[in-house]
Order: C-alpha cells, then sequence, then structure tokens
C-alpha cells in the first residue's frame, strides 16, 4: 500500500501539504485498518512508512537527511506518528473489550489466556 501510494505521488505536482494530508487521511486509516489485530515495533512502522516520507521531503524541497521529528513538529504538514496512532488504536479496542458488557466473556478469556 505504501510503495503504491508513494510511486502514484511521486510523479504528481502536488504540495506538501497535500501529501501530508493523504498520509494522515487516507494511509494512516488504510494502514490502521489492515493491522488492527497485530501492533508492530516502532523501528518497523517508521520502516513501514519511510517511502511516503521521503515523498513528503521532495514535495517540501527537504533534504533527504531531514529528521523526521522536524516533519511531525512544522506546523503546516502536522504529520501524525504512525506507531503512536497504531498503538492509540490497540489500547482503545482493549478498552472496549474491558468495558462493555457484551465482552465480558471474551475479557474474562483473555485474561485467562495471559
Amino acid at each position: 500500500m505504501v510503495k503504491n501510494m508513494a510511486a502514484l505521488l511521486s510523479s504528481k505536482k502536488l504540495l506538501a501539504q497535500y501529501v501530508a494530508y493523504l498520509y494522515n487521511a487516507v494511509l494512516l486509516l488504510r494502514l490502521e485498518f489492515c493491522l488492527q489485530t497485530t501492533l508492530f515495533s516502532e523501528s518497523t512502522i517508521q520502516s513501514i512508512v519511510k517511502l511516503i516520507f521521503s515523498v513528503l521531503r521532495r514535495k517540501a524541497g527537504l533534504a533527504a537527511t531531514t529528521s523526521l521529528a522536524l516533519l511531525f513538529l512544522k506546523l503546516p504538514f502536522s504529520i501524525q506518528n504512525a506507531f503512536y496512532q497504531f498503538l492509540f488504536s490497540h489500547i482503545t479496542s482493549w478498552q472496549k473489550i474491558f468495558t462493555y458488557p457484551e465482552f465480558k466473556s471474551f475479557a474474562i478469556y483473555a485474561i485467562s489466556y495471559l
């Protein structure tokens, strides 16, 4: 998914803000849906989305060695950190499991399995 999106966006005449928006609004949501049962390490997630960040750097006219922290902090981009987005999604789903009465039997099973 990331390779296809990076290849598609690299040839288009887009502003860096549009690439950041597509990353936040489209790619992260698609990845979150695909990875909803698995949580990878932060380094693995960063290597997955590395290609789209290189497209974003090129569109913004930044050097290839520009740190990711600058992209996360720069206001016009305001891109989200994929790892923390996925971690928040996992925590939210586990909160639902443990707080809703309909999932009580599953929650007890999950605790006993751990």
